[in-house]
């Protein structure tokens, strides 16, 4: 069995983090993501960054199960209702999303299954890359469940200003 603050998956195993004082984390990653999560000692910025006023922009890399269309892209970028439940009572909420930024993921042209975009170049129709301002619970798979779609790979790979090397993107 894994140790406290260990994943049960052996291909995700994080080791133990064990600082010399107390540390918050700025937002969550549910267990089916990985990417950028940011931690501090400073419990005032969890709240001063995730407050509504000032959300930080949140991107994130998405493949799904099948292609996605010019539309769908659109009806993402709008706003998409979905249920989660609220924070503050613990009942469900049903409310669209906030518009929000969605491109395609450009790729490497000799990878197969891609296709051409006039404006984009090669770019993979199964994956996209969404940019958030509010984080709801599991947003991006409730937005793509909406559309039909199923989320096969969800990787943070900024946070505000904080941005992970794309060298790393595949590996995190």
């Amino acid at each position: 069995p894994p140790s406290p603050g260990q994943s049960k998956s052996p291909s995700r195993v994080i080791p133990p983090y064990r600082p010399p004082h107390r540390v918050f984390p700025v937002g969550r990653l549910d267990k089916d993501s990985s990417g950028l999560i940011l931690v501090t000692s400073d419990g005032r910025l969890p709240n001063a960054s995730l407050r509504a006023k000032v959300k930080q922009p949140k991107v994130y890399r998405v493949r799904v199960d099948a292609p996605l269309t010019l539309d769908q892209l659109q009806q993402l970028r709008r706003g998409i209702c979905i249920t989660t439940i609220a924070q503050h009572n613990g009942r469900p909420w049903t409310a669209p999303t906030l518009p929000c930024q969605v491109e395609w993921d450009v790729v490497d042209s000799t990878l197969d299954g891609t296709v051409e975009d006039k404006n984009h170049g090669p770019i993979d129709p199964t994956s996209c890359v969404i940019t958030l301002r509010e984080g709801r619970n599991r947003q991006i798979r409730k937005m793509m469940a909406a559309l039909g779609r199923t989320v096969v790979e969800l990787h943070r790979v900024q946070f505000g200003q904080i941005r992970l090397d794309d060298d790393d993107d595949d590996d995190q």
